[in-house]
């Protein structure tokens, strides 16, 4: 038994949409579609009947015209080369903000590091002087 070329286009978009790191209500947003035509689309297979939705969902996913025409037909969609996609002032703000997030971060990590590394070598002394403090003193040999 074939595989139904809607739940097919559906499982397809679904991988794009998560490649490019979208929530269904995000690949929605972009492509100016209810999110309910991405959920139908994704989750049961059911292909939008309109052209213009069609076309909006292949721009928002980055494919050419007629990739969703060539996935029911068992192909690949096929990826426009100039696709990007232009961030927003607050969405500057956010990627500058989680950039300096990631380098403080990674600062932190290399910080806790070093303080692992004395952490563990105070502890080696401690350890070592209280093996020492345990050991008894010499006694000293009668004198013949």
């Amino acid at each position: 038994m074939s595989e139904d070329p809607g739940r097919r286009l559906g499982l397809v978009v679904d991988a794009s949409r998560l490649d490019l790191g979208l929530s269904k209500q995000d690949l929605a947003k972009v492509a100016r579609v209810g999110r309910s035509t991405i959920t139908d689309l994704i989750n049961r297979g059911k292909v939008p009947g309109r052209a213009a939705t069609r076309s909006r969902i292949e721009a928002a996913l980055g494919w050419i015209a007629g990739s969703f025409d060539a996935v029911l037909g068992g192909a690949e969609p096929a990826l426009r080369s100039d696709t990007s996609y232009p961030l927003s002032g607050s969405t500057k703000v956010l990627v500058e903000q989680l950039a300096q997030i990631s380098e403080e971060a990674h600062a932190g990590a290399v910080a806790a590091e070093t303080l692992s590394r004395r952490l563990r070598a105070i502890g080696e002394l401690a350890e070592s002087a209280a093996h020492l403090a345990a050991r008894e003193p010499r006694r000293s040999s009668p004198a013949p």
